[in-house]
């Protein structure tokens, strides 16, 4: 049995903006005296932090925005029902978001940066990425928050065309001009040593233009969920052309497949289709370090990570339930998203990191199992490991 003494004279009074814990808390085996008042605000006093939402710090966190935008690609069905969700899970926290249909290309994000048109927003960051010289000058004030996951790149062509080497000086569609989607399709056929001929148009028109043999192929990103592409290719002429997993894809993609499960008019059912994988962040606009801004972001930040649970239930895109929030990008970060990620971070785990350097390998090697695979993979063995003694 343990055995608590009562606090002593000097522990009674709180310090300011803190409050006693009215039950016994124990952290690596210390007891916790205090805790933040403001963590009232979500419960009975007193609650211990749980788990699945920690905080920042037992202080009381800046102001949230009242009023913010997040700008999404007019073309990207998936990133904008990705927004709407991130809008609606925030809004429980008194913050009031609305989403913003635009572009989202390099250079249009950079305009947004520069004219304060959005405050956030989830776009590919391959482009970004692979365009240091025309990020140069602000990408500090763009700073990701979060990695989304990835959206997948699909290429619709004829039969015919069965090796994306064929597209090699032919008319592709790469979706709206100066969009999201347009910036990804240059990036993966310059990336794979190709220069097709660039045509510009929404994916409806695309397609009609392909159907009728206009162009040899249609390049989409983030049309996971669309209509338009789900309802094209009844006729079993069209597919969707693999894309190599090559050295020169690895810094910027993630390997994919698709199957008739994912394109049924596109994808026959003994087939399956190697493909890519954007990664996905969502961006904070005209926010450099130590700004007014950035402080505005911190506390939505905060309300982001805390509310992250809701965005994994069964009713939301499964692309939350792929989000490691504390993934790294070759990008700068939002500080108070890392200050957020340092100060939660989990105990090491060193039989996780050395399988993950194995999984990593193979990955590099043979298109295997990437980190997110891994980690459910090694999950899964732990459980069946401690089932079995």
């Amino acid at each position: 049995m343990l055995l608590l003494a009562p606090l002593p004279a000097f522990c009674e009074s709180a310090p300011p903006g803190m409050v006693p814990y009215d039950h016994p808390v124990f952290r690596h085996g210390v007891r916790v005296l205090w805790h933040g008042a403001w963590r009232t605000r979500g419960g009975k006093k007193g609650d211990a932090p749980s788990k699945s939402a920690p905080s920042l710090a037992d202080k009381p966190p800046p102001p949230r925005p009242n009023e913010y935008s997040i700008l999404v690609d007019a073309d990207d069905s998936c990133a904008a029902r990705l927004a709407g969700e991130f809008v609606a899970a925030l809004q429980a926290d008194g913050a009031k978001g609305r989403v913003i249909a635009g572009r989202t290309s390099p250079a249009a994000l950079a305009e947004a940066v520069k004219s304060d048109g959005a405050d956030l927003a989830i776009a590919p960051m391959d482009a970004l990425i692979d365009n240091d010289k025309a990020t140069a000058d602000w990408r500090e004030r763009a700073p990701y928050v979060a990695r989304l996951g990835a959206e997948t790149i699909e290429i619709i062509a004829p039969r015919s065309i069965d090796d994306v080497r064929q597209l090699a000086g032919r008319d592709v569609g790469f979706g709206i001009a100066d969009g999201a989607g347009a910036a990804t399709a240059a990036t993966v056929f310059s990336r794979l040593g190709l220069a097709p001929k660039p045509s510009f148009a929404p994916l409806g028109s695309a397609l009609a233009d392909l159907a009728s043999g206009k162009l040899a192929a249609v390049v989409t990103v983030g049309a996971k969920s669309s209509k338009t592409l789900a309802d094209f290719g009844k006729d079993g002429r069209f597919h969707i052309v693999p894309v190599p997993w090559t050295p020169a894809l690895h810094a910027l993609y993630v390997p994919a497949r698709l199957t008739a499960k994912d394109r049924p008019n596109l994808i026959r059912a003994e087939e399956g289709v190697d493909t890519l994988g954007a990664p996905v962040a969502l961006i904070a606009l005209d926010a450099a370090p130590s700004s007014a801004r950035a402080e505005q972001f911190a506390a939505l930040t905060r309300s982001f990570f805390e509310a992250f649970d809701k965005l994994l239930g069964p009713d939301k895109d499964a692309t939350w339930r792929d989000v490691n929030l504390a993934a790294a990008a070759p990008w700068p970060r939002l500080r108070a998203a890392q200050a957020w990620i340092d100060l939660n971070a989990a105990e090491p785990n060193a039989s996780l990191d050395a399988f993950r350097a194995v999984a990593k390998t193979v990955t590099l090697a043979n298109g295997g199992p990437g980190a997110q695979d891994s980690d459910r993979l090694y999950d899964s063995l732990m459980q069946w490991r401690g089932a079995g003694q």
